[in-house]
């Protein structure tokens, strides 16, 4: 009997120095620069958006907030860095749904568990985004690029950034619910799809809508459809996905997350700086100029949101007859 007590008080007093370690970490936290890790090229939407709250976070806290591209393999080199680095908060990444939604559904054997070796801090903004085509492309609507596509099969070409990436997610969705036969073109990124569409490599490809508005309005692109189930003010003429009856029901999201094991304390007051970081001028004007909507919310509530988003995509996945193949090296 006396052994079992020794024994439990021993492990109490390991439980209470944890939580004393942790809360002082926390206290303490941070004392040297962060680094967030972004999946995807430079020049993208996701990747603006780690910059400039990054700087509005290094204001508050008073140190560097770094912004780190490692792109390839459909976010999974950059995630997988993140999931392996230490879990003391000074590694982030910054990811959209394509990293821990859509990529367990396609790839098998991923180098990490996107449900356990990942700690959600804060659901940054939604996207409102667009299909948006070259301006000389042989279409001008959704079904008249299906129809095209029907009339001649393979000859459209629709970037993506890669297989599991939101773009990939609606090619996809396309071609099975209209039954055409698409070519996928693959980039690291928005920033490499994007000038492959002005120079007419692709036909097609999936954009956020605020940065591509001055090309259209320039006639360089045109808008094909409004990605989710409602139009935007933005493009009131145009289509929405569920409009055309080609709306798979899922939603970009803008997430920050810490490697899995990070303590507590130190996600909530990561979830804090960042809220915050929402909220300063020069962080809505960049929402504003990119047509995002504000998310925020606590870390637990973005965690339930994973969840669902997850567990929706794999339901499109599967009606879209998508198999898990081997994870890309």
């Amino acid at each position: 009997m006396k052994t079992i007590i020794m024994r439990i008080a021993g492990l109490s007093f390991a439980l209470l120095a944890a939580v004393h370690l942790h809360v002082a970490s926390a206290q303490t936290y941070p004392s040297k620069p962060v680094r967030i890790i972004v999946p995807i090229v430079a020049g993208a939407v996701l990747d603006a958006l780690a910059r400039t709250i990054g700087q509005q976070v290094s204001d508050s806290i008073g140190q560097p907030v770094l912004v780190e591209n490692r792109p390839g393999g459909s976010s999974i080199i950059g995630m997988q860095a993140c999931a392996k680095a230490a879990p003391d908060g000074y590694t982030l990444c910054m990811t959209v749904a394509d990293s821990l939604s859509y990529v367990p559904h396609l790839f098998k054997n991923l180098p990490f568990d996107p449900e356990n070796d990942f700690a959600p801090i804060i659901y940054l903004v939604r996207g409102n985004s667009m299909l948006l085509a070259n301006a000389n492309a042989p279409f001008n609507s959704y079904r008249e690029m299906i129809a095209f596509a029907m009339a001649k099969p393979g000859a459209v070409n629709w970037g993506t950034w890669g297989a599991g990436s939101i773009p990939d997610m609606y090619l996809q969705w396309s071609k099975h619910q209209m039954g055409v036969d698409i070519t996928a073109v693959p980039y690291k990124g928005g920033g490499q799809a994007i000038p492959a569409l002005l120079a007419g490599e692709v036909h097609i490809t999936f954009m956020a809508i605020g940065p591509m508005l001055p090309h259209v309005k320039a006639g360089k692109l045109k808008p094909i459809a409004v990605v989710g189930d409602r139009r935007s003010p933005l493009l009131p003429n145009i289509p929405s996905l569920a409009d055309e009856g080609a709306d798979p029901g899922v939603r970009s999201y803008f997430g920050l997350f810490a490697p899995g094991k990070t303590p507590k304390p130190i996600v909530e007051r990561l979830n804090a700086e960042f809220a915050k970081g929402l909220q300063t001028p020069r962080l809505q004007d960049f929402v504003r100029a990119q047509t995002l909507d504000v998310v925020g919310g606590s870390a637990a509530e973005f965690a339930e949101f994973l969840k669902s988003d997850r567990a929706n995509a794999g339901r499109v996945f599967k009606a879209i007859g998508v198999r898990p193949s081997d994870a890309p090296s």
